[in-house]
């Protein structure tokens, strides 16, 4: 049997479509998550590997403690390094987001080199490549790096921009070998209802006619199933260096509001627009949406180009609106709305 391999921030939802995919290739999985007592955060975990058939434990680990990922990872011969702070605005934004990010980065790496793995994936995004507005100049790639993200302007961009140089920096004096990957936004099946809260409630939000219209807003799509193949092919290729911009096309909220009208006709969903004025208004009264971010991405469509990485890694891209469709079927048909 193979060593196994750690990853980390497991129960998410980014991070289930990785487990699944390790499992299904059966190569151990020691999944490192805050509360592994939580079943309905860990019970499709259990599932998955009742399914496949293929090793698979808990363990209990915090970002915010250094060695607490030392148990999960002692034996291990990689790390899958996924677990961050998936917000893009917060009260105090060093304290909720930066810190946990950058400093958790650095504790589960100090723990990989304590146990002597020998390959890292580093779940990166492509906020870490640069922010919409650099985007219209010309499609930026792999060789991009967000450094007008601040703090006080973009504190998500900012964290992976600066938790991912963090691994770099650290790679080179460390036993082991890194790959980055930088998704877009992720679509696909959800596991659990907490997953309708991370990248796909963009869709959970169309179903359920949160706004009265969409507001001017274009995403960068990649599948979730894109994104755990390409770590586990960037895990079992040691060979494989860099990192790797995962975005296949974009769509506007409309146009995914019109794709899911078509399939869910009787759910009355709304495709009109909704006046860009309107938005950045509602923006100041929300505590999910950060004024500064949001004046980025309205109004534009983004340009990430992801051609190398499905060359690189070797993969076809799972089409975009059939993600957008699996992503609504898996919250209907388990009664997540």
């Amino acid at each position: 049997m193979s060593k196994p391999v750690c990853i980390t921030g497991a129960s998410g939802f980014v991070g289930s479509h990785i487990v699944d995919a390790f499992l299904c290739a059966g190569v151990p999985v020691r999944a490192a998550v805050r509360s592994p007592d939580a079943l309905e955060k860990v019970g499709p975990l259990k599932v998955m590997a009742e399914h496949y058939g293929t090793p698979f434990s808990l363990h209990a680990a915090d970002l915010a403690v250094p060695g607490s990922f030392d148990d999960a990872l002692e034996g291990c011969a990689g790390l899958i390094h996924v677990a961050a702070v998936a917000r893009l605005a917060a009260p105090e934004p060093k304290r909720q987001i930066v810190d946990p990010s950058i400093e958790g980065a650095r504790n589960v790496l100090e723990s990989a080199t304590r146990a002597g793995v020998e390959r890292v994936v580093l779940t990166s995004s492509i906020a870490a490549v640069g922010d919409y507005r650099s985007t219209q100049a010309r499609p930026l790639n792999e060789s991009d790096w967000n450094d007008a993200a601040t703090v006080e302007s973009n504190p998500y961009g900012f964290a992976k921009t600066q938790a991912e140089r963090l691994a770099w920096k650290l790679s080179m004096e460390a036993p082991w070998s890194l790959a980055v990957i930088n998704p877009g936004m992720v679509m696909g099946p959800v596991f659990t209802k907490r997953h309708c809260w991370a990248s796909p409630i963009t869709v959970r939000d169309i179903l359920k006619g949160a706004t009265p219209a969409n507001p001017r807003i274009c995403l960068p799509i990649v599948d979730a199933r894109d994104v755990a193949a390409a770590h586990l092919i960037a895990y079992q290729r040691p060979e494989i260096e860099g990192r790797h911009v995962l975005v296949n096309e974009n769509r506007w909220l409309k146009e995914m509001a019109e794709t899911l009208k078509d399939a869910f006709p009787e759910r009355g969903i709304r495709t009109g627009e909704l006046p860009s004025f309107m938005v950045k208004i509602a923006a100041l009264f929300s505590k999910a949406m950060d004024g500064k971010v949001l004046a980025d991405i309205l109004d534009r469509e983004p340009h990430y180009d992801g051609t190398h990485a499905a060359k690189a890694l070797g993969f076809e891209y799972r089409d975009v609106d059939q993600s957008v469709l699996d992503t609504a079927k898996s919250m209907v048909s388990q009664g997540f709305l």
